[in-house]
C-alpha cells in the first residue's frame, strides 16, 4: 500500500479529491484569502512529492458551488448556484489554459450535472419560481419532475433530452469506463429502492405497472449522438433486468468487470455477480447467506468492488472478504467504521466525533496493519483508489 499525504500542516484545507491515478493526484481547494472566496486546481507529483497549481479562480459570488470532471488532457469546471445560468471552463492540465470559458442559460434552476466527455455535459433543472407552470405541464405529460440537456460546450449548443429514463437518472446513476470499441457508460436505472422493490412485490397482486430495474451499456458517443437526433430511448439492449419478482443492484466496478447484487424474493436467494466488460458474459459468482438474527452484515466496497462480511462481537468486528478479498481480520469497534482493506493486509476505518449536541467535530481515519498489528490514526479525510491511500 502506498499512503500519499497531501495535507497541509500550517493551513486549514477544504480539500476535493478529483483524480487520482499512478503518476498525480489532482483536486480542488477552496481557501478564503483577505476576505476573497478562491477556488485552486492543483496536481500533486506522486514522483517529486512537490503541489503544482494549475490555475486558480476568484469566486464573486460565495453561493457558487464547483462541479468538476477530469479527463486524460483536461478538467471541466461548472460552477453554479441554482440559478438558471451556469458557468462553463474547460482547464488544460497542463498548462493551466482555459480551452473554454461559456455561461449556459436553460430553463428552471440547475439541479445536477454529468461530463460525459471533455466536450458534451448533461445539465439537469428543475422547477423555480420564474418557471413553475411550465415545469407542472411537463410532469404531467412526461411524469419528470427534472429537465435535461445535453451541452456542447465547444459549438456552444444545447439539445433538449427526449429520453426520460436520462430524464429521471441522478448524476451517480452514471459510470464511465473504456473497452476495446471505446468509451461506455453504465446507466444505473433502478426502481426506486431495495425496501420499495420489496414492497412493491408483496403488493403485486394489485399493481398493473411494469415495475423493472434496468442496467444499461451505451457507447458514449452513440448516447450524445441519439440525444442530438431526439431519440426517446436506448437502441441497446440492457445488459440485466429484475421484474416485480426480484431486484439488480450496482455494488461496484474494476477494469475487467461490473459486479451487481440480485435477488429473488419468492426463494429470498441473493447473490454477487458479475458482468465482464470485453467479453459482454455474465458469471455468478456466490451466494450471500442471510443471518436469521442479524449475526453479519455485508459490506460492499463500490470504489474497489470487493465485498465484506462483518460481524460485530462484544468489543471487535470480523472482517472476512467474499468477493475480491481474501482477508480474514479482526479490529477493535473503537476503530469505528471499515472504509477498505488495502492488499488483504490493511484494513482502513472512519470514526467521526461528535460534541454533545450531535454537532460534527472530528474525523479520524485510521489504518490498521493486521500482519503487525499496528494502527496509524489520522485526523483528515481519506480516499482509497486502488491499492493508493490519500490523506487529505
Amino acid at each position: 500500500m502506498t499512503v500519499v499525504d497531501i495535507r497541509s500542516f500550517f493551513t486549514l484545507r477544504n480539500v476535493e479529491l478529483i483524480e487520482v491515478n499512478q503518476d498525480y493526484i489532482y483536486y480542488a481547494e477552496e481557501k478564503n484569502e483577505e476576505g476573497h472566496n478562491n477556488l485552486f486546481l492543483l496536481e500533486y507529483n506522486r514522483a517529486t512529492r512537490r503541489e503544482r497549481v494549475v490555475t486558480h479562480y476568484s469566486l464573486d459570488d460565495p453561493t457558487f458551488v464547483q462541479h468538476i470532471y477530469s479527463f486524460a488532457d483536461s478538467i471541466v469546471l461548472l460552477l453554479e448556484n441554482g440559478d438558471n445560468a451556469v458557468w462553463v471552463f474547460r482547464v488544460d492540465k497542463k498548462t493551466g489554459e482555459e480551452t473554454i470559458r461559456t455561461q449556459l442559460h436553460c430553463i428552471g434552476g440547475f439541479a445536477g450535472s454529468k461530463a460525459l466527455d471533455q466536450r458534451h455535459i448533461l445539465v439537469y433543472t428543475e422547477s423555480n419560481e420564474e418557471c413553475a407552470d411550465l415545469f407542472e405541464e411537463y410532469q404531467k405529460v412526461t411524469g419528470c419532475s427534472r429537465v435535461a440537456y445535453l451541452y456542447d460546450i465547444e459549438e456552444d449548443k444545447k439539445f433538449f433530452v427526449k429520453n426520460l429514463r436520462l430524464c429521471r437518472r441522478q448524476e451517480e446513476d452514471f459510470h464511465l469506463f473504456s473497452t476495446q470499441q471505446g468509451q461506455q457508460v453504465l446507466l444505473l436505472d433502478p426502481y426506486g429502492d431495495e425496501e420499495l422493490k420489496q414492497r412493491c412485490y408483496r403488493n403485486a397482486r394489485w399493481i398493473h405497472a411494469d415495475i423493472r430495474d434496468y442496467l444499461w451499456i451505451v457507447p458514449v458517443q452513440g448516447l450524445i449522438e441519439g440525444i442530438k437526433q431526439g431519440e426517446e430511448d436506448f437502441k441497446e439492449r440492457p445488459i440485466i433486468t429484475a421484474d416485480i419478482n426480484g431486484l439488480v443492484r450496482f455494488i461496484g466496478m474494476d477494469s475487467q468487470n461490473i459486479y451487481f447484487k440480485a435477488k429473488h424474493f419468492p426463494t429470498g436467494r441473493e447473490r454477487v455477480c458479475s458482468y465482464q466488460k470485453d467479453a459482454q458474459h455474465i458469471q455468478v459468482l456466490t451466494d450471500l447467506q442471510q443471518p436469521e438474527q442479524g449475526e453479519w452484515r455485508y459490506y460492499f466496497e463500490e470504489r474497489s468492488a470487493k465485498v465484506y462480511r462483518l460481524e460485530e462481537k462484544e468489543d471487535t468486528v470480523t472482517v472476512k472478504g467474499i468477493v475480491n478479498s481474501r482477508v480474514e481480520a479482526e479490529y477493535e469497534k473503537k476503530l469505528g467504521q471499515l472504509v477498505s482493506c488495502v492488499e488483504d493486509r490493511f484494513l482502513i476505518t472512519r470514526k467521526v466525533v461528535t460534541d454533545d449536541d450531535g454537532n460534527y467535530d472530528f474525523e479520524y481515519h485510521t489504518i490498521y496493519d493486521t500482519v503487525k498489528k499496528t494502527e496509524d490514526s489520522f485526523e483528515c479525510k481519506c480516499a482509497v483508489w486502488d491499492n493508493t491511500l490519500v490523506l487529505y
